[in-house]
C-alpha cells in the first residue's frame, strides 16, 4: 500500500517547524538581550527553583549587611559619646584634686563653676539621639532617658529620674546573632557600688546597722522638744527650755548638782555633769546652765525645795528628721532607728544612743550616687555648702575623687564592650560580604546567559528556519505544477 503526503499535511508540518524555530529564536534573543537564561519555571523547573533559593539567600544577606551597618553606626556614635563623657569625668577629677589643694574659698568657687559646666555637658551626652532615637534609654528609645530636678530638701542631692528600661536594645543579625546597641542609662551612668553610710557631725548620732536606701547625701536634723526633771528638788524647765535647750539625752546621762546654800531654797548653786557651778536665786525663771560639751538648758529655780542638796536626773527629748523637718521621729536612744525621707520614701538607720546635743549632721551614702549626682555633690563641696572643716572638706573631696574614678571605670567598661561588639560586627560584615560574592557567583552560574552559546544556537535555529522555508517552497511549487497538468 502506497502512502502519499497531501499538500495539507505538508503545509501543517511546515507551519509546525516554522513555529518551533521561531520560538527558539525568540527565546535565545530574550536571553541575549536580558542576560538571563531563565524567565519562566517551565523553561527549567529544577534550575528555576535553585534560582529562587539563591535569590532569597542573596536578599537575606543584603538585609543582614544593612543590619550590621546600622548597628555599627549606632555603636560608633555611642563610643564617641561615652569617650566624651569619660573625658568630662577625667577633667572633673583634675578639678577635684585642685580643690583639695586650694588655699581659699574663692579659688574653690571658680573650680565649682567649671564642674557645673561639666555637669551640664554630661546631661547633654546622656540625652543624645541617633537617627531620632535616644541612645541611653535601653529598649525605650522614644522618650528622654533622664529628667533632672533640684533637690527636694535642703542638703539633699540632685534629683535624677531614669525613664528608660533596664534592658539594652539589641540588633538582631540573622537568626542567631544579637548585639547590644542602645544601652541602659542606669548601666552607663548609674551608681557604682554602695559603701557603708558616713555621718559627719557633732550631735553624737552615728550610722545605724540597717540597710539604708537614701542616696547621695542628706542632712540629719536633731532637734530638742522637751526637758523634764526628776521630782523632789523643785527645779523645773525654764521659760525658754522648749525653744532653746540644746541638750539631748536619756535618763541618767545628765545630772544637775543642786546645793541650797541658803537653807530655805532661796539661793544656792547648780552645776551640770561636773561643770563649774553657777549661783541661783528663787527669782530665776529662765536660768541658763551649760554642760561639759556646750549643751545648754534653761531652768526655773523659783521653787527649789528648802535644804535640798543632791543630784537630779534629767531627761532631754528630741526628734530626728532627714527631710528638712517635714516629718520627725522621736529619739528613743536606741542603736537603730529608721528615719524616713517623706519626699522620696527612702530611709536611713541612725544609732541615737549617744546623741547629746541638737544640730545638723551630714549623711553621705558613698557609691549610691549616679554620675550626675557625683558631679552635683562635688559642686556643693567646692562651694562649701556644708560648712565642713578644712580636714573634713579634704576628706569629702577625696571621696568624690574615688567616686569619679569608679564612674570613669564604669564608662570605660561600656566603651570596651561596645568596641568588642564593633570588632565582632567588622568580622561579621566581612563574612557576609564573602557570602554575598559566593552566592552571587552561584546565581550567575545558574541564571546568567552564556552569550556565545546562545548566539550560536540562535544562528543554528535561524538556519534551520530558512531551510524549512526553502524546502517548503520547493515542494509546494512542484505539487502545484503536477496539479495543473
Amino acid at each position: 500500500m502506497t502512502f502519499r503526503m497531501t499538500s495539507l499535511s505538508m503545509a501543517n508540518y511546515a507551519a509546525q517547524y516554522s513555529a518551533k524555530f521561531n520560538a527558539s529564536i525568540a527565546k535565545y534573543q530574550m536571553q541575549i538581550t536580558s542576560g538571563l537564561k531563565l524567565h519562566r519555571p517551565s523553561e527549567d523547573p529544577v534550575g528555576y527553583r535553585y534560582v529562587i533559593s539563591l535569590s532569597a539567600r542573596l536578599e537575606e544577606l543584603g538585609s543582614e549587611a544593612a543590619s550590621v551597618s546600622d548597628a555599627q553606626a549606632k555603636l560608633n556614635f555611642g563610643v564617641s559619646n561615652l569617650t566624651d563623657a569619660n573625658n568630662l569625668i577625667t577633667k572633673a577629677k583634675i578639678l577635684t584634686q585642685q580643690g583639695i589643694q586650694a588655699l581659699d574659698q574663692s579659688e574653690r568657687n571658680g573650680l565649682a563653676t567649671e564642674v557645673e559646666n561639666l555637669l551640664e555637658s554630661l546631661k547633654v551626652i546622656a540625652l543624645a539621639k541617633n537617627a531620632g532615637t535616644y541612645l541611653y534609654g535601653g529598649t525605650r528609645t522614644d522618650v528622654p532617658p533622664f529628667s533632672f530636678n533640684n533637690p527636694q530638701v535642703t542638703g539633699g542631692t540632685l534629683d535624677v529620674k531614669y525613664n528608660g528600661s533596664a534592658q539594652a536594645s539589641r540588633a538582631h543579625i540573622g537568626q542567631a546573632i544579637e548585639i547590644d546597641t542602645y544601652y541602659s542609662g542606669k548601666e552607663v551612668f548609674g551608681a557604682t557600688d554602695r559603701q557603708p553610710t558616713l555621718l559627719i557631725g557633732k550631735t553624737g548620732a552615728k550610722a545605724g546597722t540597717g540597710t539604708d536606701t537614701l542616696v547621695g547625701r542628706a542632712t540629719l536634723q536633731v532637734k530638742h522638744t522637751s526637758t523634764t526633771y526628776q521630782p523632789g528638788s523643785g527645779i523645773t524647765a525654764g521659760t525658754d527650755s522648749a525653744a532653746k535647750d540644746t541638750i539631748i539625752g536619756p535618763p541618767g546621762k545628765y545630772q544637775l548638782q543642786i546645793i541650797d546654800t541658803s537653807g530655805d531654797g532661796s539661793s544656792g548653786t547648780i552645776s551640770l555633769n561636773g561643770e563649774p557651778p553657777i549661783t541661783f536665786t528663787n527669782a530665776d525663771t529662765n536660768l541658763q546652765i551649760t554642760g561639759p560639751n556646750g549643751q545648754k538648758i534653761y531652768v526655773n529655780t523659783t521653787a527649789i525645795t528648802a535644804g535640798f542638796n543632791g543630784t537630779v536626773d534629767l531627761t532631754a527629748n528630741g526628734t530626728l528628721s532627714v527631710d528638712g523637718g517635714l516629718t520627725t521621729l522621736p529619739i528613743d536612744f536606741s542603736a537603730n532607728q529608721a528615719v524616713v525621707d517623706s519626699t522620696s520614701g527612702r530611709l536611713v538607720h541612725i544609732n541615737s544612743a549617744n546623741i547629746e546635743t541638737v544640730g545638723e549632721d551630714y549623711l553621705e551614702f558613698p557609691g549610691s550616687s549616679n554620675a550626675f549626682q557625683v558631679l552635683y555633690e562635688l559642686v556643693q563641696d567646692l562651694r562649701g555648702s556644708r560648712q565642713l572643716s578644712n580636714s573634713e572638706l579634704a576628706q569629702s573631696l577625696d571621696r568624690r575623687l574615688g567616686e569619679l574614678g569608679a564612674t570613669s571605670d564604669q564608662l570605660l567598661n561600656i566603651v570596651g564592650q561596645q568596641s568588642a561588639s564593633l570588632a565582632t560586627l567588622q568580622q561579621l560584615d566581612s563574612r557576609i560580604s564573602d557570602f554575598q560574592l559566593l552566592t552571587a557567583e552561584q546565581l550567575n552560574g545558574v541564571q546568567a546567559t552564556d552569550i556565545p552559546t546562545a548566539v550560536l544556537r540562535m544562528k543554528n535555529d535561524q538556519t534551520l528556519l530558512e531551510y524549512t522555508y526553502a524546502v517548503t517552497a520547493e515542494v509546494m511549487s512542484v505539487q502545484l505544477i503536477n496539479f495543473l497538468r
